[in-house]
């Protein structure tokens, strides 16, 4: 039987692939962090998880071929998950900024994360993707262990604008800062849907041939304010106001 999430202790993270026979062994960043950063030794109780809802208490045996060792007392209730299936679809922006909106969005319980290259986006290599989505990866790690979610959120490599306008999503906003139609009361006032997809555009903002496409692809195009706010914070405000609105911020 699963047990209900415990006072807060030392979370680390371990793919399902290092649970084996009710041990696990944590990787060298993990095992660096534990051993060398928290000075945590045997019989230190901890939390380990597998970023796929799974959540464990365990307590620490020892190393195994210099990685730390840690044996499972018991699996906990998945705990930190919102209701609400949340897809944000982020602009290529600088390094800092992106990253800034890897953390928070994992934070504020967003389930898929998929950056995009358009009009007025940062421009990158295949490599340099391949390295970005790498780091995005570690960073949302970094995030889960801190704010406590159950679940990584999938963050896919950069894509096509057009191609981040399909889904399945109930209800698909825009947010742009040249909108001066509809308000956010009356998106707002919609009956509660299960999942929503919201595009942030990058530091040059969207283009209104882009607003357009996105209008024809069913997106309600919305603005978040008069001021022009930097990606991180209106990737934050925007994901603030929805999960007000339809999730577990309410």
């Amino acid at each position: 039987m699963k047990s209900s999430p415990p006072e807060f202790s030392r979370r680390f993270y371990a793919p399902p692939g290092a649970f084996q026979d009710g041990r696990v062994l944590l990787d060298p960043e993990e095992t660096h962090h534990l051993l060398r950063v928290l000075r945590l030794g045997k019989g230190a109780r901890v939390q380990v998880f597998d970023g796929q809802g799974r959540n464990f208490a365990a307590v620490v045996q020892g190393q195994e071929s210099g990685q730390a060792l840690l044996e499972v007392l018991e699996e906990l209730a998945p705990w930190g998950e919102s209701r609400l299936n949340l897809t944000l679809g982020i602009g290529l922006a600088k390094g800092e900024a992106l990253d800034a909106v890897i953390r928070q969005a994992t934070e504020m319980g967003v389930k898929q994360i998929l950056p995009f290259e358009s009009e007025r986006s940062e421009k990158v290599s295949p490599e340099r993707a391949a390295r970005r989505h790498t780091r995005w990866l570690r960073l949302a790690q970094e995030s889960l262990k801190s704010c406590r979610r159950s679940s990584l959120p999938g963050i896919e490599r950069p894509r096509d604008f057009s191609a981040v306008l399909a889904g399945p999503e109930e209800i698909k906003l825009l947010f742009w800062e040249e909108e001066r139609g509809r308000g956010r009361q009356s998106i707002f006032a919609q009956s509660s849907p299960q999942s929503v997809r919201v595009l942030i555009g990058p530091e040059g903002g969207f283009s209104p041939r882009e607003a357009a496409l996105a209008r024809e692809a069913g997106f309600q195009v919305v603005s978040l304010g008069p001021r022009l706010l930097k990606v991180p914070t209106a990737a934050v405000a925007a994901l603030t106001l929805i999960q007000h609105a339809w999730g577990d911020l309410a």
